[in-house]
């Protein structure tokens, strides 16, 4: 007969075994669960419910609640209070070890505005607590959603003169800027990525270029742009370049010397030589007054015509 202290022990033994083989894998949230974002107000969980010994995954529809619930909360911000959401398609999946990320989308409207929106929320996978969530909110592919503002226009107008801007410090002489093409994406919530193509015209020809910018907006602001030449100005070795370059020097000069108390100029010869890297060297022979004495003058000027940048003006043999 076994002795009864081996009884009671193997009674004790089995009743541990059962309680172990439990699955705790979806119910251990629910003893706090609450219709806020975890914490519930008022409520201060033991340190164990905070970091449980083991792992364990929340109920998925707390998961999705919550982020819900995060979400609706951006969305009406943006675009009113009495904003409704009709939920759509919702994808889940474990993005890390303690660490759930949702995806989905649906319709929001108010005012008789609908929208499009497009969420995402990274999750506590343990107590479904809402780490961060991000909105899209899309009308008719423009967001509208802070009074009407077209935040995807203005970030492309914004870019545009920006673009003109660095064009006008670079090309040093009159031209103009003609926007061909553009395509814009919003790789986040308040920030979009414009790019595109411009033609140059000057008055030797045209080039294009390819521009890229990246702002932020609500409110907005520039955080870079650049472009690129996929097709040059004409080259300084054509005729019109050469005229170009006697043009520009002419002008230059003329403000030089008018500065330094030149009358009655004018250019008596004129001579172009090429140089490296679409440069020109023009010699310029000119006549003047100057304290009331006639001058006979030569001056070196060099220039690069295609993007009218002076790289030197000054009296020959000085």
């Amino acid at each position: 007969m076994p002795h009864p202290f081996l009884k009671i022990t193997a009674i004790a033994v089995t009743a541990l075994t059962l309680t172990a083989c439990v699955d705790e894998y979806y119910n251990q949230g629910e003893s706090y669960k609450n219709d806020g974002y975890y914490p519930r107000p008022g409520y201060y969980p033991p340190p164990h419910e905070y970091y449980p010994p083991y792992d364990y995954d929340a109920p998925r529809k707390s998961l999705v609640k919550n982020c819900q619930g995060k979400v609706r909360e951006k969305v009406r911000k943006r675009i009113g209070y009495n904003a409704k959401i009709d939920w759509g398609k919702t994808d889940i999946y474990n993005s890390a070890r303690h660490e759930a990320t949702i995806n989905g989308k649906g319709k929001a409207r108010n005012n008789g505005k609908k929208h499009q929106l497009y969420y995402t929320c990274i999750m506590n996978r343990e107590d479904a607590f809402v780490r961060s969530a991000r909105i899209e909110l899309d009308n008719d592919g423009h967001d509208t959603g802070n009074g009407g503002t077209d935040w995807n226009r203005e970030a492309a107008r914004a870019c545009h003169e920006r673009i003109r801007q660095k064009a006008q410090r670079n090309i040093h002489q009159q031209f103009s800027l003609e926007f061909t093409g553009q395509r814009l994406t919003t790789p986040a919530e308040r920030r979009r990525h414009v790019t595109g193509e411009a033609r140059v015209k000057v008055s030797g020809g045209s080039g294009k270029i390819a521009y890229d910018c990246k702002a932020h907006v609500n409110p907005l602001r520039m955080d870079s742009a650049s472009y690129r030449w996929t097709r040059p100005l004409p080259s300084a070795n054509s005729s019109s370049n050469h005229a170009e370059a006697k043009r520009q020097c002419e002008r230059h000069l003329n403000d030089k010397l008018r500065s330094k108390g030149y009358k009655y100029i004018g250019i008596v010869s004129e001579s172009v030589h090429n140089l490296k890297h679409d440069k020109r060297q023009v010699m310029l022979k000119i006549k003047a007054m100057k304290n009331n004495k006639r001058v006979v003058e030569t001056w070196e000027c060099r220039i690069n015509p295609r993007t009218g940048k002076l790289f030197k003006l000054k009296k020959a043999g000085y």
